[in-house]
């Protein structure tokens, strides 16, 4: 009697593997985004650390040079490295927008990194 039954469930293995596809792709599009954003705050940490033994001017040189290798549109003006009494501070906001399926959607990235100058 069970052999008979041919077909069932093949539905939601379509609607399953539409779904996974969808997902997958909106993961394609999303994470390389992330991916940069995260190697631009790296550089910013890492220069933070040498804040002692460099300029300013090139701590915001080196952390504008690796926004361009990331293709992240990192404008000069929404880029802040200053100091602030024994800390140096590094600030940088940007936005994104991305096209996923149709539905526009804008990344906003507001990174901080704050550390003592040694």
């Amino acid at each position: 009697m069970t052999g008979r039954r041919r077909g069932e469930g093949q539905i939601g293995l379509i609607i399953g593997l539409i779904v996974m596809f969808l997902v997958g792709y909106a993961c394609f599009k999303i994470a390389p985004i992330h991916i940069a954003g995260n190697a631009v705050f790296d550089i910013m940490n890492e220069q933070a650390n040498f804040a002692g033994m460099k300029q300013l001017d090139k701590i915001r040189w080196e952390i504008q040079k690796k926004a361009e290798e990331e293709n992240v549109p990192l404008a000069p003006t929404d880029l802040k490295v200053y100091n602030k009494g024994a800390m140096v501070v590094i600030e940088a906001k940007w936005t994104q927008t991305i096209d996923v399926l149709g539905y526009k959607y804008v990344y906003v990235f507001d990174r901080r990194v704050e550390k003592p100058v040694f």
